[in-house]
């Protein structure tokens, strides 16, 4: 009996001690996010500016290497020129045009001779080569209004004996753009014969710095010797502000100051208020070698420091998780010193109302509540041994039936994802599937949607999907029908392999599906006419050995396996389709060879493909022939 003149307590034991302990771990595990939260801070705002130059660092060399793939076909023609001379105006023509072809990020070239160095009686002679929105276009720039000679892009290279990039400018007349030129002088011994040029379109140099990496929420940003703005997160900076325009606008001293260091060819990395957001922002900047420009990379200072925000916010996860594993810790605890007697309270009620299955547990044995509570058990032993014994086969039955279950759906899942051609070595070796390279006569066809990239700036990524998936789902059963096997897909463009015990039969199958493909894009253009512009497909086909079967990648992560075809029949083929613009289908000439009595085909000359040392013979296709 409880004494009267006690007041009783509001919490019970249990909740007392686990509210006890609870509070001192919350207090000391949040002391210690804190104090971790203002050291991750640190440390990665220092690691951060370090990266970041590198990244400037890397991305301006990166520009720099790019830049000089345009100025390269101009110093090599000016070598060569110098050797051999310039024969006519039609070598000239041809010449710049080859050029042109050979190398796509050039937009336009230039041959200016010095004055009556071609002919005695022919004062100037410039030729100029460019690519416009109807083809290649070549015409003369030695016209009595344009007096080449004492234009900067022939002073300048000739004067200072090298090559030199100009400051960027519209090229009214010619590309109607803004571009800047490199130009390269042909000297021989001392004298200057004239000058071989190579323009840059600023609209794809802004592409190509757009493409660099930056960081989430960040982005990049080019300017010339003088501050002007050649590339940037907006297109009206672009040649219309320098960064000295906008420091004044802004007020701003220290963005002056930026400019100046960045001009003079400096690299650092600093804290500013992005001028673009208004936010608190980290930029490193590195002058980008040979041309005399600047890249800039900015990263916004809270995209910085999400790791540690994200680190903290996973770090009270946890806490409130341990907490909440010490609450029950705690609490068992507790159960642990008042259990005995309960159990036994409730072990006695059950079994006097006649439940035999009745088991107390928890209790230690050694003292008299031990011998009780194991009289207790024993009573009831042999029933509940009977019944725990079916309860496990049954336990055992639903694990099997749903371990089946999860199988099937796991084979249905992944039968979506494999290939016809994998499926059918698993087919004929279920235990031990020979899934290694074989050396296979294939057709190999790769195809791309073009002004994929443009199109997807231009609708949004909802659209562009379906867009996507109606034109290749219009594919599939054509691919299927001609025994085609998809092998990789990548966003705008589909690798598919042709095998057949006849090696013509696949080389038929492939140029039927990329005739098929060429009809259905046309019939879906239909459909989709006035909510959507029309896509075009380009296609490429090549045909040979390759070696088809697995490829393994390991890593600490795991290990990949792809089933595809490797070698120079498949390279060649993705090198032929890049050759193909305007939705034609150009293919290899020993698919050329197979298919040639079936379809009307032309030849395009021998080509020059990436990394392969010989030019290859190229075909289009352009129909089936008739019956």
């Amino acid at each position: 009996m409880s004494d009267p003149g006690l007041k009783p307590r509001w919490l019970r034991l249990r909740a007392r001690f686990v509210i006890f302990v609870l509070s001192g771990v919350a207090v000391v595990a949040t002391a210690m996010a804190l104090i971790s939260h203002w050291e991750a801070s640190s440390a990665l705002l220092e690691s951060s500016q370090e990266q970041l130059l590198d990244l400037a660092s890397a991305q301006a060399g990166e520009l720099a290497r790019r830049l000089v793939k345009v100025s390269a076909p101009a110093l090599d023609l000016a070598v060569t020129l110098e050797e051999v001379g310039v024969s006519g105006e039609a070598m000239a023509r041809r010449l710049l045009s080859q050029n042109l072809v050979a190398n796509p990020r050039v937009y336009g070239m230039a041959l200016a001779l010095a004055p009556y160095s071609f002919a005695s009686d022919r004062r100037a002679f410039s030729v100029y080569a460019y690519r416009s929105p109807q083809g290649l276009k070549v015409i003369d720039l030695d016209s009595p209004a344009y007096d080449y000679p004492s234009q900067n892009w022939y002073l300048v290279p000739t004067l200072l004996g090298h090559g030199v990039w100009s400051e960027p400018y519209f090229d009214e007349g010619g590309g109607d753009i803004l571009m800047s030129t490199f130009s390269a002088p042909m000297v021989k011994k001392g004298q200057v014969l004239g000058v071989v040029t190579a323009d840059v379109d600023l609209g794809y140099l802004g592409r190509e710095v757009r493409s660099l990496a930056v960081s989430e929420g960040g982005y990049a940003f080019l300017i010339t010797r003088q501050g002007t703005f050649l590339a940037g997160p907006k297109d009206e900076l672009v040649m219309r502000q320098s960064i000295f325009s906008l420091a004044e606008e802004m007020h701003s001293a220290e963005l002056r100051q930026l400019g100046r260091r960045m001009v003079r060819g400096a690299k650092g990395v600093l804290r500013i208020k992005d001028p673009i957001s208004k936010r608190d922002a980290w930029l490193a900047y590195a002058p980008v070698k040979g041309v005399g420009w600047s890249y800039g990379v900015v990263a916004p200072e809270d995209a910085v420091l999400a790791p540690v925000k994200n680190l903290t916010r996973h770090q009270m996860y946890f806490a409130l998780g341990g907490l909440g594993l010490m609450g029950i810790v705690v609490f068992l605890m507790v159960v642990g010193l008042t259990k005995p007697v309960k159990l036994l309270t409730h072990g006695a009620k059950r079994l006097a109302g006649g439940d035999l299955l009745t088991r107390v547990t928890g209790i230690r044995p050694g003292d008299e509540v031990g011998e009780l509570a194991h009289t207790f058990n024993t009573m009831a032993g042999d029933l509940h041994a009977h019944v725990e014994e079916l309860k496990r086969k049954k336990q055992q039955l639903e694990d099997s039936l749903h371990r089946i279950e999860l199988l099937e759906n796991i084979e249905n899942t992944l039968s979506k994802f494999v290939p016809a051609s994998v499926k059918a070595r698993i087919d004929e070796a279920p235990e031990a599937p020979d899934l290694n390279k074989r050396e296979t006569d294939v057709s190999v066809l790769f195809l791309d949607v073009a002004g994929y990239t443009k199109m997807s700036e231009q609708v949004t990524g909802e659209d562009m999907n379906f867009l996507i998936e109606r034109y290749f789902s219009s594919f599939l059963d054509d691919i299927y029908q001609n025994h085609g096997d998809i092998n990789e897909t990548a966003g705008d463009g589909l690798m598919i392999i042709f095998q057949d015990d006849d090696p013509v039969q696949h080389a038929v199958n492939a140029v039927n599906t990329a005739l098929a493909v060429e009809r259905k894009v046309a019939k879906v253009n239909q459909e989709l006419a006035g909510r959507f512009q029309p896509v075009r497909v380009n296609i490429g086909v090549n045909s040979g050995t390759a070696l088809v079967g697995s490829s393994r990648f390991e890593g600490l992560a795991g290990t990949r396996w792809t089933f595809t075809a490797s070698g120079s029949v498949t390279n060649n083929a993705a090198r032929i389709g890049a050759l193909a613009t305007e939705g034609k289908i150009f293919i290899g000439p020993e698919t050329a060879r197979r298919v040639g009595d079936r379809f009307e085909i032309a030849g395009i000359g021998p080509q020059r493909l990436k990394n392969v040392a010989e030019p290859l013979e190229v075909f289009q296709v352009l129909g089936a022939r008739p019956a």
